[in-house]
């Protein structure tokens, strides 16, 4: 979960308590997810027990996350619903408050987090009203856009994901190719998507917000505007390629390649073109050094133990151990704090001698480094699919590890041994 959308859900969970919403019910967590994950966290700091966590994926079903089960939802029909307070921290909000009261369910439910600004399931005249103001809005901003870039196609990454920018960039020559379009702007969420476009050397890039670019999106669909592209895999606006996924496993990349833009599975990626050398060289001690990134907004969590212990391992070894951060992140107890721009990532890898991160889109633009790369993936399943995070997002050249919840005590001392032959 970002940021933004984590203050959100502590803001709109502390109104919640202290408005008595809580008092006296059984709290349940509809989806498990990462973001769902941290939110039984906040609760359970707050001394709040979270009787369950619902999901509808038959593979989580019977599994656990601190001791809290994961059931699937029938399983609540026989208990006290007028006892019961089901809270959502998921894009699908709309489809699990359908599915809940289909199915019977007469309790509280609580949205704490608003990701989907589209859709408001009400034909009341002041929704009406606002929606229509909101594609007004959106026709303006891509008006403005037009009006700066004139005769140039629009490219869309909607979503403010490093890894989907990533591939986004890394696959829209072919796509641009293939369509003889030659002057093009990059449209992303946020000044750090911005960046990935700028590694590829795109010269005409523009970062909204992302409520910005929600409108901007809608505004697209709403004139079918040929002069622009959406750019993403699994956004309700765009297309349902994820559905794929519950036929085959397809990873994460080949979905950009083949999917979102249509290209050949051997079409090769191009590559950044516009790194930075590593400006804190003078500070950090050349292959000696781990960099570890431990934060993700998409993929669940590994729990803190582990960190303690990758963190103990390296420094008994005598290494300089980092946190890799942004934004308000903070490093990790007995490290020292690492704070890069995206374009100096890849070099700072290399002079430390060893990366060790969460999956995440950090990962993505750091693929190529020449150093010792680990990944660890948390042990669960990728969205409602069959197949594991793991097998959706595995990094060719890369130590690819699943950690199961208790499982700790992995040999790392192996996994550098088996980084010693990379030429760093």
């Amino acid at each position: 979960m970002d940021q933004h959308h984590y203050r959100e859900m502590k803001q709109n969970l502390e109104k919640l308590l202290v408005s008595g919403g809580a008092l006296g019910k059984d709290i349940y967590i509809f989806g498990y997810c990462n973001a769902s994950k941290e939110l039984a966290d906040l609760l359970m700091r707050k001394g709040y027990l979270v009787s369950a966590v619902l999901d509808n994926n038959p593979q989580k079903q019977g599994s656990h996350y601190k001791g809290i089960p994961i059931i699937g939802p029938a399983e609540i029909l026989d208990r006290d619903m007028e006892r019961m307070l089901i809270c959502v921290v998921s894009r699908a909000y709309a489809a699990m408050a359908r599915q809940l009261y289909e199915m019977g369910y007469s309790g509280s439910l609580e949205k704490l987090v608003e990701y989907n600004t589209f859709a408001e399931y009400s034909l009341s005249p002041e929704t009406i009203s606002r929606k229509k103001e909101r594609v007004r809005r959106g026709v303006e901003t891509l008006a403005r856009i037009r009006g700066k870039y004139q005769g140039y196609f629009y490219l869309i990454c909607p979503f403010s994901a490093l890894g989907d920018v990533y591939y986004a960039m890394a696959y829209m020559a072919g796509f641009f190719e293939t369509r003889h379009i030659s002057k093009y702007v990059v449209l992303t969420v946020g000044r750090e998507c911005s960046e990935i476009a700028a590694m590829f050397g795109c010269a005409n890039r523009e970062a909204l917000c992302q409520e910005d670019m929600d409108e901007l999106v809608q505004a697209v669909l709403f004139t079918k505007a040929g002069d622009a592209f959406i750019a993403h895999h699994d956004r309700p606006y765009a297309n349902l390629l994820t559905r794929a996924l519950k036929v085959k496993r397809i990873p994460f990349e080949v979905l950009y390649r083949c999917g979102v833009f249509g290209l050949e599975k051997d079409f090769p990626p191009r590559q950044p073109i516009a790194l930075r050398r590593f400006s804190g060289r003078g500070s950090m001690e050349k292959g000696n050094c781990v960099v570890i990134s431990p934060y993700a907004k998409s993929v669940a969590g590994i729990d803190d133990q582990v960190w303690k212990e990758i963190v103990f391992h390296f420094r008994r070894k005598g290494m300089q151990v980092y946190t890799n951060v942004s934004g308000e992140e903070e490093a990790l107890p007995h490290t020292r704090l690492l704070r890069v721009g995206l374009m100096e990532m890849q070099s700072a890898v290399e002079w430390a001698g060893t990366f060790i991160g969460v999956r995440s889109g950090l990962c993505d633009v750091i693929k190529n480094a020449r150093c010792c790369k680990v990944v660890l993936f948390p042990d669960c399943y990728y969205s409602d699919t069959r197949w594991k995070a793991a097998d959706f997002f595995y990094l060719e050249g890369w130590e690819n590890i699943v950690v199961k919840e208790g499982q700790y005590g992995i040999q790392w001392a192996d996994i550098i041994d088996a980084g010693q032959n990379v030429d760093i």
